[in-house]
């Protein structure tokens, strides 16, 4: 369980009853036993050492391990439904895992969610009464609140139409889905507020489900259709309702709602009309006393930071609006080494330069030898920051550590060049008098340090 596994003792069995099951894996699978392995056995290791290296790093490189022992020795991709004898529980636990591990396998990935979007296929087409070739009847039973899940798992993975067309299919099928199960798949906008929450009830869509799906529902940026608007309309009808009552809210939901509302207003104003002007400040409240807290810088973030005072650029550490290193510049001006620490209203342009560690990236993963790996995606949660700093006004420069890190700690005019580059700081950088580099925007290529 989350919280015990940080002794010393407790690492040490975790981590041999990890690499047991890894290696028992593997050795079947040579003697082609595969069968004798029980899928819910493997998915309750894969979610345990998921959920357990959330709280403990050291954990993270067995579930890589585990989980690649399982693709490669259980799984065949070959076949047109390779988990078609997992059950619902086994394909949630094992996205679960993936989801908590930021592991981007994405056929895993496809897999898991192509058994998703069949069974609400056919769980819609049955209450139609609808006979579908399409459809299969052996599909699994999805539980609501597994759907859910999944879509969390889609939204902090940043799975899009990208990564898989069955990701995109997944996502636009939802919100039908749900309101079909809530009976509200016809007139979901005229029913009373007692109505929502017996139909919200009887899916066992409790707080938490319902601040995950609005929240993943944004991240992916899919809440225009008719049947997304009337779920998250009636998500924050409840929500609303509740705050008046002054029922107590966790602050992981309260932030997860206020982001959603904050996009919201703007893009779909329909699906948060029902939240009143109370409820709205009630949530920034709590969004901004979470941007007050005391932050601290890691070591990349102070080496940029280091970097630009030595370039003569003035900015601020830790901005209150959450952002690593934040510049003001004049409106006309070309160059950031023109950045003041100043209030005054001729400074008008806000540049925000993130430092983009590991946790906000999926995890690189062993790549095909002899080809240079895909560099990892963004998560849901960095992209959603971004998207409200660009609505607050704000320029975004990312640094992601995969760029950064190359640059030796020794090679500090290399630093200087990089971010000559990203920030456009200056038209010209003298080192010395033969050693100028001059500014040209940054191109997508390799660097003297691949």
């Amino acid at each position: 369980n989350r919280g015990y596994c940080r002794s010393a003792a407790a690492l040490n069995l975790i981590l041999n009853i990890a690499d047991l099951a890894t290696a028992r894996i593997e050795r079947t699978s040579w003697y082609g036993d595969e069968e004798y392995i029980l899928p819910r056995d493997v998915t309750e290791i894969a979610w345990a050492l998921g959920v357990m290296q959330c709280d403990n790093y050291k954990i993270s490189d067995s579930l890589e391990s585990f989980v690649s022992a399982v693709k490669h020795n259980l799984i065949d991709d070959s076949l047109d439904r390779p988990l078609e004898h997992w059950k619902s529980a086994d394909c949630v636990q094992m996205a679960i895992a993936l989801g908590h591990g930021t592991l981007d396998h994405n056929q895993l990935l496809q897999h898991i969610y192509g058994e998703a979007l069949m069974s609400m296929k056919v769980n819609l087409a049955k209450g139609k009464q609808i006979a579908q070739s399409n459809t299969n009847e052996n599909a699994k039973l999805f539980q609501d609140f597994e759907l859910v899940v999944l879509l969390w798992v889609q939204a902090r993975m940043y799975l899009t139409a990208e990564s898989g067309q069955v990701f995109d299919d997944f996502v636009e099928l939802i919100p039908q889905a749900l309101l079909y199960r809530m009976h509200m798949a016809n007139d979901a906008s005229s029913k009373t507020l007692e109505e929502i929450q017996l139909s919200l009830k009887r899916i066992h869509l409790g707080p938490q489900e319902q601040a995950n799906l609005v929240w993943s529902m944004t991240v992916l940026e899919k809440y225009k259709s008719d049947e997304a608007i009337d779920l998250l309309r009636n998500i924050f009808t409840v929500c609303s309702a509740s705050c008046k009552e002054g029922n107590p809210i966790r602050l992981e939901h309260a932030h997860q709602l206020w982001q959603s509302i904050f996009i919201l207003e703007e893009e779909c104003p329909k699906a948060v009309q029902t939240v009143d002007a109370e409820t709205c400040q009630f949530l920034k409240n709590n969004w901004e006393k979470e941007k007050t807290r005391q932050k601290s810088s890691s070591a990349r973030h102070c080496a940029l930071s280091e970097t630009l005072n030595f370039m003569g650029v003035k900015h601020y550490n830790e901005h209150d609006e959450d952002i690593d290193l934040a510049l003001v510049i004049k409106t006309d001006s070309k160059w950031t080494k023109n950045a003041e620490n100043t209030d005054s209203s001729e400074y008008k342009q806000r540049v925000a330069v993130e430092f983009d560690g590991p946790t906000h990236f999926t995890k690189l993963l062993q790549s095909v030898r002899g080809q240079k790996p895909d560099p990892p995606r963004a998560l849901g949660h960095t992209v959603l920051k971004y998207k409200t700093l660009k609505k607050q006004g704000w320029t975004i420069v990312r640094i992601p550590f995969y760029e950064f890190d190359k640059i030796p700690f020794w090679a500090s005019m290399e630093r200087q060049r990089y971010l000559q580059r990203k920030l456009k700081t200056h038209a010209n950088l003298r080192f010395s008098v033969v050693d100028v580099s001059e500014y040209k925007a940054p191109v997508p290529k390799d660097s003297r340090f691949d």
